[in-house]
């Protein structure tokens, strides 16, 4: 990648905007990987040739931001997506003593490439309409009852040598890292209450038109890129939403 450095900050405009902006870029890029340390903010100051008052003030924009995290006495760090967030992890649901339940498990239900995908995953994806999606489905049991099922489409072309071995027992976004050397750096997700479906009602032992929750996720990685579109569907008996607000 190449590098940008002072000769490119514009006249005009604040310098800790500018430098802000190249980091911003380069972050967007994948000069540094979720969890990596950018160089320190004197190293910053002798390759932009301003002071490092200016590094520190773009740098704590782009902490702003979320795009950055300074710990204390080690330095600036790329953020990593926080999935303990996610709307999904209120399924965990608690017992009596008010603690999560460490006994969950994964299993994968079937791994398919789909021909005739939903327009919406494809679009999504930013694929052209009929590509070939591949769609792993999902659930997450505790105790021995399905709590949800969920199903991530990707694209076939680029992860379509994801097999059900791959997927046992494993962290999806951590195998993107590990064999395709994609980074997850961010998510949105949505949530609504909805009927069970057919499919739902058989594979959370429930009956069909029961309320469940539907949680969507699409997941990026640099430069915006759409990588996975995500569907959990889970049951409300089991769904329990908590915030403090102080």
């Amino acid at each position: 990648m190449e590098s940008h450095n002072a000769s490119e900050l514009r006249e005009g405009v604040p310098l800790y905007l500018q430098v802000r902006d190249v980091i911003a870029s380069e972050l967007a890029h994948g000069a540094w990987k979720p969890g990596e340390q950018l160089p320190t903010e004197p190293e910053l100051s002798a390759r932009f040739k301003v002071s490092e008052g200016t590094v520190r003030q773009a740098l704590l924009a782009l902490v702003k931001d979320g795009r950055l995290t300074r710990r204390s006495g080690k330095g600036t760090f790329v953020t990593k997506p926080r999935f303990d967030r996610s709307f999904a992890r209120f399924f965990r649901f608690r017992g009596d003593t008010g603690q999560v339940d460490p006994d969950f498990r994964l299993a994968v239900i079937d791994i398919k490439v789909l021909t005739s995908a939903d327009p919406a995953v494809t679009a999504t994806l930013g694929l052209r309409r009929g590509a070939r999606v591949l769609a792993i489905h999902r659930t997450i049991m505790q105790d021995d009852v399905v709590v949800c099922h969920y199903v991530s489409h990707l694209s076939h072309a680029e992860f379509g040598t994801l097999t059900m071995e791959d997927m046992e027992d494993s962290v999806l976004y951590d195998l993107l890292e590990s064999k395709f050397h994609i980074h997850i750096v961010r998510a949105t997700e949505t949530l609504q209450a909805r009927a069970a479906g057919a499919e739902d009602a058989r594979i959370l032992h429930i009956g069909e038109g029961e309320p469940v929750i539907a949680v969507g996720r699409v997941a990026y990685t640099y430069q915006e890129r759409p990588v996975e579109y995500r569907t959990t569907i889970g049951r409300s008996d089991k769904f329990r939403y908590e915030i403090q607000l102080s």
